[in-house]
């Protein structure tokens, strides 16, 4: 009897050892699952956020300026110099003062153009910049002799034209010109203001140019 109970004893202390081992094999078993869940999720996460990183495009980065920029000018069908002559013969015997690139009530891009008659009426004029075609012209019944002098003025001292601003303009900054003014300078000279957008950034350089001989006296890179 008692070796029988020894033997039992032998066979039941056999199976708890067994039994502790298997719950600590499935206990090491478990732990190591759960390190190599945890691993395996950080280098997902981190993937993830590699993929989002290189997938981030300059559009994302750009400000409430450079995007309107971009906007307009890649609507932009009709470059400034055609509208502008568009807008010449729409005042017959007139002459550019400035045309700059908006938008019109829709949102739409749109070449706001003022010409100059022979007497120094002014005349506004709208240009679609995806048809060419005069969408509007408004002459203010207003102006007097004084403000009719002024603009014939500033004409007369322009000695290089328009177009040639703006080429002296994108030699020194390629990219697209939205805007080309005839106005005075701080100094009192008369200069031809000339703004290019360079696609790339969609930064906005302004050229202060020397209406009478063409020497570029300003140069600033606005980047708002």
């Amino acid at each position: 009897m008692k070796r029988s109970n020894r033997s039992a004893r032998g066979r039941a202390v056999g199976v708890v050892c067994a039994v502790a081992a298997s719950l600590s094999l499935l206990s090491a078993c478990s732990s190591d699952d759960g390190d190599d869940t945890s691993s395996g999720a950080k280098e997902s996460e981190s993937a993830s956020q590699q993929d989002q990183a290189s997938n981030a495009t300059p559009t994302g980065r750009l400000n409430e300026d450079q995007a309107e920029r971009k906007k307009l000018l890649s609507a932009t069908k009709v470059d400034w110099d055609k509208a502008a002559r568009t807008a010449e013969k729409e005042v017959s015997g007139s002459k550019l003062l400035d045309i700059e690139l908006g938008d019109d009530n829709q949102g739409n891009p749109e070449w706001e153009a003022e010409v100059v008659a022979s007497d120094g009426t002014s005349t506004d004029v709208n240009i679609d910049a995806v048809t060419g075609k005069v969408s509007g012209s408004t002459t203010d019944k207003d102006q007097d002799a004084d403000d009719k002098k002024e603009n014939t003025d500033k004409l007369a001292a322009a000695k290089i034209t328009a177009v040639k601003a703006a080429e002296t303009a994108t030699d020194r900054k390629k990219g697209k010109v939205t805007s080309v003014a005839l106005d005075d300078s701080d100094s009192g000279s008369t200069v031809w203001s000339v703004d290019v957008v360079t696609p790339a950034t969609w930064d906005k350089t302004s050229f202060d140019i020397d209406a009478a001989n063409g020497k570029v006296l300003n140069e600033h890179v606005d980047k708002d």
